[in-house]
């Protein structure tokens, strides 16, 4: 990793060097240094396997300029990086591509300004974490693999369908997902913020998929940690029991259910639908299911949802943006009220000045200025935390459902009576468009039937998907839990902190077995 001071310092010389550039008018400077950490776990019992597998680690560093250049046509807008190099050679070539690439924009208003918010974050990561080495990521993924083998071998059940412990082999018992540590640091200065800002953010998240492959039996578990003191390496365990609980799984019938959305679940519909449409960007476009409701109802008066990217203790939170802008809370509906919408610095102000501004908000632009500070300005790279070779996009960071009135596990399941418990899904796309609000997802394991208020028996995974509409799942929130899990989606950059939800009339389409279409 590239220390602090090299970054910060390499950031003020390249601001210095391009002040004297005749045809830069604004300038921004990004230098970072992100390393990747990985390890896959896989462990068959019936197969011959090495457990922890394929630690790996990507390191990339280097420098990002986003130039507005004066032309004797108007002003044109580029961004270049170079890897690897933060010296000003390094800089000059950045600037040669930021030049070559430069564009007219007549929507571009500025490079990112003070929104009058102070820093509320400051060296909150973990030093442990931070300078991790190769030995303790390959403890860090052994100790979930024993929690799994710990869990299996420890059952009753598996033990009851076999003729002694040695035999649970013939069983299939499988374990796959893996470890990722992401160590951040970045730097960041422009000639709006010129003094030159620094942040440092690491984060551990644990994914996992347990088998009984006999039984055709599938459970799942998670963890998201910001420290490694915190990391207890439960998941593998978590997933273990998701996976014997499911043993014996029936099909239902096709048709409108009352359900449970347990926290993955409700992560994945945030990924992929919810959070797209709660942003300045999809709203400029025209394609948000939100669109035009700024301010109106858009969910059932139970639900709360904000991201938090300052929030103390929370996985991923950052003391800046990677414009360099303060991050913290952004309310996104409150009450059921659509209150406000993820931005960076550039959607904030086109929407603003969008002449057709009133028609995508549902109100005038300058009274939503409160609803689009630009507090989600970040360089991520699909999962794999900030990268000094793109500019700013928009990206969540905590996001956390809340209830205005909150049920305790056993009241959800009296509040569902006879229904479903959705654990997992995975598959989850917008049919017809983003802007529409349906979509498909294919349940896929941790689910079950409930009976009268009680866990009557598991849900056979891959026998149903779920055809619905977003708007009207939420609208039809009628219970939120009290416990937040922090979970997270494959390849996604925010961490969902969410109890378990109960939704009303859900659709639910069979899945044909390939023996029935024989």
């Amino acid at each position: 990793m590239i220390s602090r001071g090299r970054l910060q310092r390499a950031v003020r010389e390249a601001l210095d060097a391009l002040r004297s550039v005749k045809d830069v008018q604004e300038a921004e400077v990004y230098a970072a240094s992100t390393t990747h950490l990985l390890t896959r776990l896989h462990y068959t019992s019936h197969l011959p396997c090495n457990g922890v597998e394929e630690p790996k680690s990507t390191f990339a560093y280097g420098i990002g300029i986003r130039a507005v250049f004066r032309t004797s046509e108007g002003i044109r807008v580029g961004f270049g990086s170079e890897p690897s190099d933060l010296t000003i050679e390094g800089v000059r070539r950045a600037l040669a591509k930021a030049r070559e690439a430069a564009v007219p924009d007549p929507e571009f208003v500025s490079l990112p300004k003070p929104t009058g918010e102070a820093r509320i974050l400051k060296r909150s990561h973990d030093p442990t974490l931070m300078d991790l080495r190769d030995t303790d990521l390959l403890t860090a993924g052994w100790k979930v693999i024993r929690g799994t083998l710990r869990t299996f071998l420890g059952s009753r059940t598996l033990a009851d369908l076999t003729t002694g412990q040695s035999s649970l082999t013939s069983l299939g018992l499988i374990l796959s997902g893996d470890l990722t540590i992401l160590q951040e640091r970045i730097a960041v200065a422009s000639t709006r913020l010129p003094e030159a800002q620094t942040d440092e953010s690491t984060v551990l998240l644990a994914f996992l998929t347990a088998m009984v492959e006999r039984l055709q039996a599938k459970g799942s578990g998670w963890s998201a940690d910001r420290r490694l003191a915190d990391f207890t390496g439960a998941a593998g365990a978590q997933a273990a029991r998701a996976a014997i609980a499911s043993i014996g799984g029936r099909r239902v019938r096709p048709g409108s259910y009352r359900v449970i959305l347990g926290p993955q679940a409700v992560t994945d519909l945030m990924t992929h639908l919810i959070l797209p449409g709660l942003t300045a960007s999809t709203f400029y476009a025209g394609n948000s299911p939100f669109q035009g409701r700024m301010n109106q109802r858009v969910a059932s008066e139970l639900v709360t949802l904000y991201d938090h990217g300052a929030a103390r203790g929370l996985a991923a939170s950052k003391g800046i943006t990677c414009e360099g802008l303060p991050t913290g809370r952004t309310d996104l509906i409150r009450g059921g009220i659509l209150a406000g919408l993820l931005s960076n610095s550039y959607e904030t102000y086109r929407l603003l000045r969008d002449p057709r501004g009133k028609e995508k908000l549902g109100i005038e632009p300058r009274r939503g200025r409160k609803a689009l500070v630009p507090r989600n300005g970040f360089r991520f790279v699909g999962g794999a935390g900030r990268h000094f070779d793109l500019p700013p996009r928009i990206a969540a960071t905590n996001v956390v459902l809340e209830g205005k009135k909150t049920c305790s596990p056993r009241e959800l399941l009296k509040l569902v009576g006879d229904g479903l418990y959705i654990g997992r899904i995975w598959y989850t796309y917008p049919i017809n468009g983003l802007a529409a609000g349906d979509f498909t997802c294919t349940v896929v394991g941790d689910s079950f039937l409930i009976k009268e208020g009680r866990f009557a028996s598991p849900l056979k995974p891959n026998s149903v998907r779920i055809n619905d509409n977003i708007l009207k799942i939420l609208n039809a929130v009628v219970g939120i839990g009290r416990e937040r899990i922090g979970t997270f989606a494959w390849a996604a950059d925010e961490i969902v902190y969410t109890p378990e939800v109960v939704v009303e009339d859900v659709r639910i389409t069979e899945i044909a077995e390939f023996a029935d279409q024989l």
